[in-house]
């Protein structure tokens, strides 16, 4: 047996980024990064949104459940995995990409410089779940 899925058809869209909606990504950080969806839903997936952190801002250790890919817009960031020295990590600037397969842990950052403004997109929701602190 086929399924078929219907879909709407597309229509000319435009968002202006003065118009957004942002929405912060930990409720009890409101002064931490905030996402404004673009396109999809961030709570249950697929969505494309962008993503602004603020300048100084480092993550705790986390994975996520869907893959992540990142390109940045203005700012810059730095991303590391697990086990790998920050300090050898690359500064990502404007036009670079970045893809976090799922479930691996790492740690996102925006240089102290400025705040960091990312396209983030992923094939499911949005999650964040912290990683186990290592043993030892």
């Amino acid at each position: 047996m086929t399924s078929t899925v219907r879909q709407q058809p597309a229509i000319p869209t435009t968002l202006k980024l003065e118009d957004l909606q942002w929405q912060p990504v930990d409720p009890h950080n409101p002064s931490g990064p905030k996402m404004a969806a673009l396109w999809g839903d961030p709570t249950s997936g697929p969505y494309g949104a962008l993503l602004r952190v603020p300048a100084g801002f480092q993550s705790p250790m986390h994975r996520h459940t869907s893959d992540e890919r990142v390109v940045v817009i203005q700012g810059a960031s730095i991303h590391w995995v697990q086990g790998e020295d920050p300090a050898a990590a690359p500064t990502m600037r404007a036009g670079d990409y970045l893809l976090m397969p799922a479930g691996v842990n790492h740690v996102s950052a925006a240089t102290a410089d400025e705040d960091c403004l990312e396209l983030i997109t992923q094939d499911g929701k949005f999650d964040f779940t912290l990683a186990a602190a290592p043993s030892g």
